[in-house]
């Protein structure tokens, strides 16, 4: 499993899906990313998709507060 994490930003606790709109340097080219976020809180995983991704809109939590797998 891939995954974002930025310790400087907020701890490793949870995984979280986050949806992103990525737009390009020319606005024609957009694509929407389903991206796995490791964060502490909601809020946390929105800064580091936007930490990872700075020109990106429209963030939103899919879904999170999973714990993480015992084997990571």
């Amino acid at each position: 499993m891939r995954a974002l994490v930025n310790v400087t930003i907020e701890p490793a606790l949870r995984v979280f899906e986050v949806s992103i709109d990525i737009i390009n340097r020319n606005a024609n080219q957009a694509a929407r990313r389903v991206l796995r976020v490791l964060a502490d809180t909601p809020q946390g995983a929105l800064r580091i998709a936007r930490w990872r991704y700075p020109r990106s809109t429209g963030l939103r939590v899919l879904s999170g507060g999973l714990p993480l797998p015992a084997a990571i």
